[in-house]
């Protein structure tokens, strides 16, 4: 039982609706922040009926007057704030030249700017005791993909965004590291294999060209991310662990 303070942002759907329910089922306190108001209301709730320890909370992580309102709360609550896993994301089926200007903007503000903001407002909540920050980024930082022109760059320049924070706060004790799952069970890929004409050939196809042969699955991205939040990975910081079944390691 850990006991430990975390926020999720995206913690109402997908990834971040899954490690909420794990870390909790840890032990963990979890805030499970996202703009969706009654997912997010439900999410804690299901999780408080199983018995473990959740709060919710209304945040436009695009809007640095809610996410300074969300962390200000979160420790006005309860005192401390242990660990933050950013899970908010968005992305646009789009190349560099069909790519809108508005798209690009929603992209980067979502999937960067977002943890951004929610570093600069939740880091200095750590430094006192010392923390782990996790960021859910892609194997899509480290290659490139056809067709995802924003979201390569926003994950891309994730990775570089986390190597800094950990070299500035490392003399704190807070480390910052990213989380780069590949195509996935649960997630932004189902969203997409979900509109496919035939999601389970496009599934099959996918897990063809990985090469362990398969696709991620939710307790593989829960185990990583309580391991970078745990004490056993206490001089771990500024990394970015693929979790992509040696796909980046193929096509680098």
């Amino acid at each position: 039982m850990s006991g430990r303070i975390v926020v999720i942002t995206g913690g109402a759907s997908g990834l971040g609706e899954a490690l909420a329910e794990h870390l909790a089922r840890d032990g963990d306190t979890v805030i499970v922040a996202d703009i969706d108001s009654e997912a997010a209301r439900r999410v804690a709730h299901a999780i408080s009926e199983r018995g473990g320890a959740a709060d919710h909370a209304t945040v436009d992580v695009t809007k640095e007057r809610e996410v300074a309102d969300l962390f200000t709360a979160v420790a006005g609550a309860h005192g401390r704030l242990d660990g933050l896993v950013c899970s908010a994301a968005v992305e646009t089926r789009a190349g560099v030249l069909e790519t809108s200007d508005e798209d690009w903007h929603h992209v980067l503000d979502v999937n960067l700017k977002g943890p951004f903001l929610c570093m600069k407002h939740g880091i200095p909540h750590m430094t006192e005791r010392g923390g782990s920050v996790v960021l859910m980024g892609s194997t899509l930082a480290h290659i490139g993909s056809p067709g995802f022109a924003a979201y390569c760059a926003s994950k891309g320049a994730l990775v570089n965004l986390a190597k800094q924070a950990a070299i500035e706060h490392a003399p704190d004790g807070v480390r910052v590291n990213v989380v780069s799952p590949g195509a996935c069970e649960v997630g932004l890929f189902q969203r997409v294999a979900d509109e496919a004409d035939d999601p389970q050939a496009l599934k099959e196809m996918v897990a063809s060209r990985t090469p362990m042969g398969r696709l991620g699955r939710v307790d593989d991205v829960v185990a990583t991310v309580r391991f970078l939040l745990g004490d056993g990975a206490a001089f771990i910081s500024g990394a970015s662990i693929p979790l992509d079944g040696g796909l980046a390691a193929r096509r680098q």
